[in-house]
């Protein structure tokens, strides 16, 4: 939201212009040109001021920032038709009391003249009487600034903006920061009645803009029977800089202001029939005012750059939040409704994956809306562009200036860059070339462009040349540039014998640099244009001076053409590629183990990596990934290396890795027996409609037989699964109970499809001794897929698992090899649940096991789980933000534990700044204990531990609490609730009894990965292992069945069908469910 004259720091971010930039001005496809056509040279007179009224037609500039190109200095009524404007200044300021037309006129901005201010305003007015702003086209500039009003608004005394062409409205500095500018801002406008801002085309091109909101109405107001009407406007474009930047407060349109009174707030806003096309944060909010009315309007957002690179700073499509908590009295009255919107927020799920039209726990005013369908892409926005071509022409308007042709821009300079770099900008030959200035002393007269003799591109040169002894210096200062090594390039010829013929480098935090041009063989006319450098410019201050230098006698002379100031890559010699060669240390004879090599080289390519048994050649890899399947012949202990090879023969060998080769032992009996009764479904070798071992529970107007057993269409294993199905709505539960059970944690997980869709299907454990846990099946998995449900704590000495389906007809579930086991529990083991917050495999705001306590006024969306930016582990991690002030706690109670000493660990990221941020420890038997929260600026995940928790009451509560400024983040996961010491030795005698082999972890490699990854794992015993792919709401996208023996594994999986993007891996097997996070990048 804006603020007048309110800036955001300087930075040292940078952007050339992208290839996203580039496919973002072909938005012409659409029928909506970035600029005019049909261009023509201009000649522009000084700035002028105008004290009388009349109609003014005439081309002004100014390149000074303080100086307006135009300035309306009488109440008398001024119109300004057919005018062509362009300044690093505003280039039209109205003082108090303006009547102002602005028709048919074109405004240009220029690179700001001195640092810390932006490209001008259009128009920058201070309480205006009346003001007309249509058919205009504003290129490059801060856009419109309406200050104030002295007007009625009757009589014609109000404003209107109409029918302009708005192109990459533009708050950058030239020396890096930023102020917050808009297309149109109101400033304490209040209580005017006839304002109409309409068909007005925006479109702001990513890293070649900087807007906040491009229309906030900041503190303005219509009145009760003439609303402030916003309609049918395009606006395309709302980005950070660079536009792939995280944070982002900008929209298209804010209703804003911090008034304390009625009078002073915004009110009567009516906004509807616009589109809003592609804007990060937000496309329209409400966070001020009363009586603000906004409806059928198109809010569409792809989240994607025209490169197809992703937005990381987009929220949420609408809002009405009290940003200003402003008292009731002064918000209320703010409706949303019937909009259509399709607004991408990558993550998040509302209402569709990816999507988060409406935002969450800000929208109860928000009625009607119409979601536009997955998937929202370019073409999507594109479809949106064509929408307003047709609306345009079917309501016969024409966006921009009227009837003349368009002039020929001004040479614009981006920060950064050199202006007239060829010495084209003219149009003809010149003593002032655009964009360089002659030096102090110089004779002027003898710097001028040229086409004798021919430019080295293009139609002109510049040259250095007079009949008669001379000295000059032709030079212009590059600002906006990141700290960094830059070379100086030029393309040069030079008559030969001058005192002194140079180019030169200053003013860039260090010493002069110079490079003679040296003479051209036959002189300055002959062919033979010659590249000249001034290297190793390292640029400190954030600008440099370049230029030419001639002290010569009569009919001496230099040509240059073409210059540069570019970042400089410094040659170097080759280097050998590096390489390190991972392969498990211990397998066993018979089992093909994948020896994975990271090869790189920094300054060419890697062609192959060899990998060898000692002196023997086992086989090689000429393209990453760098692997090898290879079959230990005998026993023993084998010594393998790896030898990479670059593009320029040279080599490095890896260091060493032993490994171990056993001949294979008896597979060993491991404990978790299955505890289900006929849980294949096997039982009696037919299908049934009453499966032995389970029973059966149906809704009122549901059939009993909605429960059977089949082969159809394939069992998971052996011959049979259960099913549920009716061609009619129905509703089935199938379960058994499992008694005589010892305290302990056990895991259900069981193999299932599912034709999605349906309101309820869930597999479930309830009736042992804690809340009932299920998990959701109700999405589409044509595939056997492997579900559970980990950490049931049972005391009750019984367990009823089950399945259960509320339908509609023709909706389906099959199940089949259910299990129900005891998992380990010992010393040093976690006893916290859901402690990495991957269980759901999607974000949500209630992770399962954790429960929220919100205090005051703050929302229990303060707490929610989120894999942005990367968690600890896993997928997801803990957070606890808003973006205004908060205070929440989120916790669980571990129940059933052993008498001992505990640690409670965690891995945390925090902001800084809270007032308050701890993990706590609490009802275990003593007071409350808490560990503060370190301040992580650097973004790294640190561990804090809480240790010497004597539980001596069974449980013990544990959580994470924040009281905090808005806007402030804390990050936490993998939390740990593990023994120290003192269980009984009769517990500690049932947990070992009790283990299960479980996998030892598992890595990826490569991650991000392109046509493969090689997934590596340990397990303890053989097992059947089937690797699932899902998207980030857990839908199965790809699946790959293996066999795993005892011991160090590796799978490769074929990644080359997945589209780019973030993945969840699943490794499903008789162990616990392992999860990654695989990135493809293709």
């Amino acid at each position: 939201m804006l603020k007048i004259d309110k800036t955001i720091a300087a930075s040292s971010r940078k952007r050339a212009l992208t290839a996203s930039t580039k496919a973002f001005l072909l938005f012409a496809a659409a029928g909506l040109p970035l600029i005019s056509a049909q261009a023509q040279t201009v000649t522009y007179a000084d700035p002028i001021v105008i004290t009388k009224g009349g109609t003014y037609t005439g081309n002004y500039r100014s390149n000074t920032s303080g100086q307006p190109a135009v300035l309306v200095n009488t109440n008398e009524p001024v119109v300004l038709d057919g005018c062509s404007l362009a300044g690093a200044g505003n280039l039209i300021q109205a003082g108090e009391g303006a009547n102002l037309t602005v028709r048919n006129c074109r405004g240009q901005g220029l690179a700001p003249s001195v640092d810390n201010q932006a490209p001008g305003r259009f128009i920058d007015s201070y309480r205006a009487q009346r003001l007309v702003v249509e058919h205009n086209e504003l290129v490059q500039t801060s856009g419109i600034v309406v200050n104030r009003w002295s007007g009625t608004g009757g009589g014609g005394q109000t404003l209107t903006v109409r029918y302009n062409r708005v192109r990459n409205i533009d708050g950058r500095w030239r020396n890096g920061g930023s102020a917050r500018s808009s297309f149109l801002i109101l400033n304490t406008v209040q209580h005017l009645a006839g304002v109409d801002v309409a068909y007005n085309e925006v479109i702001n091109a990513p890293n070649q803009s900087l807007v906040e909101d491009n229309i906030n109405l900041y503190n303005s107001s219509g009145t009760a029977d003439s609303p402030v009407h916003v309609h049918d406007n395009f606006v395309r474009g709302a980005y950070p800089f660079p536009a792939t930047d995280g944070q982002f407060t900008g929209t298209g349109l804010t209703t804003d202001g911090d008034a304390g009174t009625m009078d002073g707030a915004a009110a009567y806003i009516e906004a509807d029939h616009n589109q809003f096309v592609s804007t990060c944060n937000a496309a329209m909010n409400i966070a001020a005012g009363h009586d603000v009315y906004y409806h059928d309007n198109r809010l569409v957002t792809s989240g994607l750059l025209p490169d197809g690179s992703r937005l990381q700073a987009t929220y949420a499509a609408t809002a009405v939040f009290n940003y200003y908590q402003q008292l009731a009295s002064l918000f209320f009255n703010n409706r949303i409704e019937n909009n259509v919107i399709g607004f991408v927020r990558w993550g998040a799920n509302n209402p569709f994956p990816d999507r988060q039209d409406l935002s969450p726990g800000n929208c109860d005013a928000c009625t009607g809306t119409v979601h536009l369908p997955n998937p929202v892409t370019l073409a999507t926005e594109d479809n949106e562009g064509a929408l307003w071509a047709q609306k345009l022409q079917q309501n016969g308007v024409v966006v921009g200036p009227l009837g003349a042709a368009a002039p020929a821009p001004p040479v614009v300079v981006a920060t950064g860059q050199v202006v007239n770099p060829g010495f084209e900008a003219d149009g003809a030959a010149s003593g002032s070339p655009t964009g360089w200035q002659t030096g102090a002393g110089s004779d002027a007269k003898s710097i001028y462009t040229e086409s004798f003799a021919g430019a080295h591109t293009g139609t002109y040169h510049a040259t250095h040349y007079r009949y008669s002894a001379y000295e000059v210096y032709t030079y212009q200062v590059v600002s906006g540039l990141p700290s960094g090594t830059y070379a100086f390039s030029a393309w040069v010829k030079s008559s030969g014998g001058q005192t002194a013929a140079q180019m030169r480098a200053s003013n860039y935090g260090g010493p002069v640099l110079t490079a003679d041009i040296a003479a051209t063989p036959g002189g300055e006319k002959a062919a033979g244009w010659v590249l000249l450098t001034v290297a190793n410019v390292a640029v400190t201050n954030g600008r440099c001076e370049i230029g030419f230098y001639s002290k010569a006698d009569a009919n001496q002379a230099i040509y240059f053409d073409d210059v540069t100031l570019a970042p400089q890559s410094a040659a170097a010699p080759n280097l050998a590629p590096t390489v390190a060669l991972s392969a498990p240390s211990a397998l066993t004879l018979g089992q093909a183990v994948a020896l994975s090599a990271t090869a790189a080289d920094t300054d060419g390519t890697v062609v192959k990596v060899e990998f060898y048994n000692g002196a023997t050649k086992l086989g090689e890899a000429t393209a990453a990934p760098y692997q090898l399947s290879w079959t230990p012949a005998a026993a023993g202990t084998y010594t393998l290396t790896a030898v990479a090879t670059d593009n320029a023969a040279a080599s490095t060998t890896s260091a060493t890795v032993s490994v171990a080769v056993a001949a294979p032992a008896p597979a060993p009996v491991g404990a978790g027996t299955n505890l289900v009764a006929n849980p294949g479904f096997e039982a009696g070798g037919l299908p049934v409609g009453a499966p032995a071992g389970w029973q059966t529970a149906t809704g009122a107007s549901t059939n009993d037989n909605a429960d059977y057993t089949e082969a159809y269409p394939g069992p998971h294993a052996g011959l049979y699964h259960g099913t549920h199905y009716r061609p009619d709505k129905y509703e089935v539960y199938t379960y058994q109970t499992i008694s005589n059970l010892p305290a302990g944690t056990y895991t259900l997980r069981a193999w299932v499809k599912s034709s999605g869709g349906q309101p309820r299907a869930e597999m479930r454990a309830s009736n042992y001794g804690g809340d009932m846990r299920v998990a959701n099946l109700g999405t589409s998995m044509s595939g056997w897929t492997l579900v559970q449900i980990p950490n049931i704590s049972v005391v009750s000495g019984r367990a009823e698992i089950g399945f259960y389906s509320k339908a509609s007809g023709g909706q389906w579930l099959y199940f089949d090899d259910v299990e129900f086991v005891l998992q380990p529990t010992a010393t040093g083991a976690n006893t916290v649940i859901n402690a990495s917050f991957d269980d759901d495999l999607l974000p949500r705001w209630d992770p399962r096991q954790w429960t929220t306590q919100a205090f005051g006024a703050t929302r229990i969306f303060a707490s929610y789980i989120e894999a942005y930016p990367g968690a600890h582990s896993g997928l997801y991690h803990g957070t606890h933000y808003r973006p205004e002030a908060y205070e929440v706690y989120t916790y669980q109670t571990i129940s059933n534990l052993a008498a001992g000493t505990y640690a409670l660990r965690a891995w945390v990221k925090s902001s800084g700044g809270q007032t308050t941020v701890q993990m706590r420890a609490s009802n275990y038997g003593g007071d409350l204990v808490s560990a503060a929260v370190p301040d992580t600026p650097d973004g790294q995940w640190v561990q804090i531990t809480l240790p010497n928790i004597t539980v001596s009451n069974g449980q013990c509560e544990i959580g994470f609490y924040s009281k905090a400024s808005g806007g402030q983040s804390f990050y936490y996961d993998d939390v740990e609730l593990v023994l120290q010491s003192g269980a009984s030795a009769a517990a500690g005698a049932t947990a070992s009894a009790a283990a299960i082999a479980l996998a030892a972890g598992s890595t990826l490699f490569p991650n991000p990965a392109d046509d493969q990854v090689t997934v590596s794992v340990n397990f303890l015993q053989s097992t059947a292992v089937t690797l699932v792919v899902t998207d980030m709401q857990g839908a199965p996208i790809a699946r790959s069945q293996q066999q795993a023996t005892a011991g160090d594994n590796q799978f490769v999986l074929d990644t080359r069908n997945l589209p780019s993007g973030i993945y969840a891996l699943q490794i499903q097997s008789s162990q616990p469910t392992l999860v990654e996070r695989l990135e493809v990048r293709h």
